[in-house]
C-alpha cells in the first residue's frame, strides 16, 4: 500500500500501527529474498527506516514511546552503513569525472583510493541478518502502540498537528543555520529536516491530491537537491586528505565538486525560501481544513 493515511483508518492511531508494520514488514520481505545475501536491498531497508521515523515524528508530541522507538529504529539503521557509505563517494566521483577531462584511468584509481578508506563490511549477511532482527522485534511492538491522547485526538487531525508544526519549524530553524553557515554538515541537518517534511506531505497526500502533489514534489526536489550539494562537498574534502590530494585528477575533481556543492546550495536556499515561507500555523489549518473535508 501508498505510505500514506487512508479513509479506511479509522483513526490516526491505528493508521501509525498500519503504516510502520507496513514499512518493516516490507522490510522483512527484503531481507529474506535470495538477492539480499549481495546487499540489493540495502537502500530500500534504510528507506523504509527513514519513512517509520518520520512517522514517529509526525505523531511525537502525543507518543509516549517515541524515544525508544525512535532509537530503536536508528540503531537499526546504524548497521547498514558501513554497506552504504563508501558508495555514495565513489558515485559522486564518478557523476562530476563525467563533467570534466579527467583519464579514466586516475577516476578508477581514485575510487579505489576513496574505496580504501571506507572500506566495506565483510559480514553483510550477518548484518542484514542483525537489521532484520531488530526491525522484526519493533514491528511486533508497533501491534500494540498507543498514543496518549483519547477521543478526538487520537482519531483526527488534533494528533498530527503539533508534530506537522514541530517538523515545519525545525525545516525553516535548519535552513537559516545552513544560510549562516554554509557547509557540508549544516545542508545535512537541513536535508533530514526537509525529508521529514516530505515524508509528512506524502502521508497526508490523499486529503487533496491535486494541491499536494506539488507541494511534495519540491519538497522531494529540496531534499535531492541538498543531498547532492552534501554529496559533492564531502567529496570535495575526501579529495583534499593526504594520500589523495596527490592522485591524478584529484585536484580537477575536487575544484568541480566545490563548484557544485556552491551552485546546488545557492539553489536550495533559494527553494527553501520559497517552500518555507508560510509559518507552520497557517500551513497546519490549511491541512487541518482540508483533513476534514476529505474525512467527512
Amino acid at each position: 500500500m501508498a505510505f500514506a493515511f487512508a479513509r479506511d483508518d479509522k483513526s490516526v492511531e491505528q493508521a501509525l500501527r498500519r503504516l510502520a508494520r507496513e514499512r518493516l514488514g516490507q522490510s522483512l520481505d527484503l531481507v529474506s529474498a535470495p538477492a539480499a545475501a549481495a546487499g540489493d536491498p540495502v537502500h530500500e531497508l534504510r528507506k523504509n527506516i527513514k519513512k517509520t521515523r518520520a512517522l514517529l515524528r509526525l505523531l511525537r508530541p502525543c507518543f509516549d514511546d517515541f524515544a525508544a522507538e525512535n532509537a530503536a529504529l536508528r540503531d537499526a539503521a546504524r548497521l547498514l552503513g558501513p554497506l552504504r557509505e563508501q558508495a555514495v563517494l565513489v558515485a559522486t566521483l564518478k557523476r562530476l569525472a563525467a563533467d570534466i577531462a579527467v583519464a579514466p584511468a586516475d577516476c578508477t584509481a581514485l575510487a579505489a583510493a576513496l574505496h580504501a578508506g571506507h572500506p566495506v563490511a565483510a559480514d553483510a549477511a550477518g548484518i542484514l541478518k542483525d537489521h532484520a532482527r531488530r526491525i522484526a522485534a519493533i514491528r511486533k511492538r508497533a501491534r500494540h502502540w498507543r498514543l496518549d491522547r483519547t477521543g478526538p485526538a487520537a482519531g483526527g487531525f488534533a494528533a498530527i498537528a503539533p508534530g506537522l508544526e514541530r517538523s515545519w519549524s525545525a525545516a525553516q530553524k535548519a535552513m537559516q543555520r545552513s544560510l549562516r553557515r554554509h557547509d557540508a554538515e549544516a545542508l545535512h541537518l537541513w536535508r533530514k529536516r526537509v525529508k521529514d517534511h516530505w515524508y509528512h506531505a506524502r502521508l497526508l497526500a490523499p486529503i487533496w491530491p491535486a494541491m499536494m502533489a506539488p507541494h511534495i514534489a519540491l519538497a522531494g526536489d529540496l531534499g535531492e537537491m541538498l543531498g547532492d550539494a552534501r554529496d559533492s562537498a564531502l567529496l570535495a574534502a575526501a579529495l583534499a586528505r593526504p594520500g589523495l590530494a596527490d592522485l591524478p585528477g584529484a585536484t580537477e575533481i575536487g575544484a568541480r565538486a566545490d563548484a557544485e556543492a556552491a551552485r546546488l546550495a545557492d539553489l536550495a536556499r533559494l527553494d527553501g525560501k520559497r517552500l518555507l515561507a508560510e509559518p507552520a500555523s497557517g500551513l497546519s489549518r490549511r491541512w487541518q481544513g482540508w483533513w476534514e473535508i476529505w474525512r467527512d
